[in-house]
């Protein structure tokens, strides 16, 4: 994950402990943002469906919401075929590769898939590097959307290794890149099936952590994906709108500990207070009620784009930007955990 400085919550504007300026592109209804698909229109159909899903949820407040049966034996399987490709920084081959992998998972369970490219700089020699945000999208015609998102690009090099050799030993980012990404993978295989009344994207950032040393810029995909958004609202091309969005970053490393991000608790607090009553409602125990360390990752582009977002992470992983994130220091009992909060809240929008 990207930028994870210990700041205050009113320092919500920086990648670097600088004010981070918001976006200054009008935001035409706050709080929202748009699923990325053109010519969707709002249908009766959708509006009575939410109707009746709102009088069920009021006649039956305690109920635990239904979550989705997230395998997580098979999620870790997807987080090892993520890093036996090797290092996945922006524009690598084997960050192409990745991508390739998730389109094909995304389509064969019923997504419309497309890619969103942009350009970005190499921090250290000034050149073009080439990246692709990967959209996957259930339920296309419904024009209220969530977001479910995680960064699939890793860290250059470990570079919170002081011992020099240990800074040339191969990133493989298990948790820091490849645990969200596995996660909607599996996340895939439910969608069809599960009771929302909501459009689903899952979507994969690329360049959240295009950075040497400190030097570059972060999440570089989700700031292009909250550009392309108030675009096609400018334009009039599309009018589905976002409703919410949660970011995955970090979710598999083993004795999860999920705490409440203060960014997120300022930007979208009601939108932490859904999930983690889902989770309260599950007895998932990974998800903790004291407020954890603030972190500047892709959550923050999107709530400063209109996108009330939220950072689900486990900024306690011992191994963050370190030689050993690797395969064997996640865990897939963590995966389940988060995908059955994800889903649960899911069924309940």
């Amino acid at each position: 994950m990207s930028a994870m400085i210990q700041v205050t919550p009113g320092e919500l504007n920086s990648t670097s402990g600088k004010p981070l300026e918001r976006t200054k592109i009008p935001v035409q209804h706050p709080g929202h943002g748009f699923g990325g698909l053109k010519n969707r229109n709002y249908s009766m159909n959708l509006k009575q469906e939410r109707l009746a899903s709102d009088s069920q949820a009021r006649l039956r407040p305690n109920l635990a919401p239904t979550p989705a049966p997230i395998n997580g034996a098979r999620a870790y399987g997807y987080l090892n075929q993520i890093t036996e490709l090797g290092p996945r920084p922006a524009g690598s081959a084997a960050n192409t590769l990745q991508r390739q992998l998730v389109t094909q998972q995304f389509a064969r369970n019923g997504a419309v898939v497309r890619e969103q490219p942009f350009t970005g700089v190499d921090p250290l020699s000034g050149a073009k590097v080439e990246m692709a945000n990967l959209v996957g999208s259930w339920h296309p015609e419904r024009t209220e959307r969530v977001v479910i998102a995680a960064h699939y690009d890793t860290r250059p090099f470990p570079d919170r290794e002081t011992d020099p050799n240990l800074r040339q030993v191969p990133y493989l980012g298990a948790n820091d890149g490849a645990s969200g990404v596995a996660l909607l993978m599996e996340l895939a295989n439910q969608l069809e099936n599960l009771p929302t009344t909501v459009g689903v994207d899952l979507v994969l950032f690329d360049g959240e952590e295009l950075v040497y040393n400190e030097k570059g810029e972060y999440f570089l995909g989700s700031k292009e994906f909250v550009r392309d958004y108030h675009e096609g609202i400018e334009q009039g091309t599309n009018t589905d709108r976002y409703k919410s969005a949660i970011v995955l970053d970090m979710v598999g490393g083993k004795n999860l500990q999920i705490k409440k991000e203060p960014y997120s608790l300022q930007q979208a607090p009601t939108l932490v207070q859904d999930v983690w009553k889902v989770a309260r409602r599950l007895k998932v125990s990974a998800f903790r009620n004291n407020v954890g360390r603030a972190v500047l990752d892709d959550h923050v582009a999107l709530s400063n784009g209109g996108i009330p977002a939220i950072d689900v992470i486990d900024f306690d992983y011992p191994y963050w930007h370190k030689a050993q994130d690797r395969p064997e220091n996640c865990s897939p009992a963590s995966l389940r955990q988060v995908g059955r909060v994800v889903t649960g809240w899911l069924a309940k929008n």
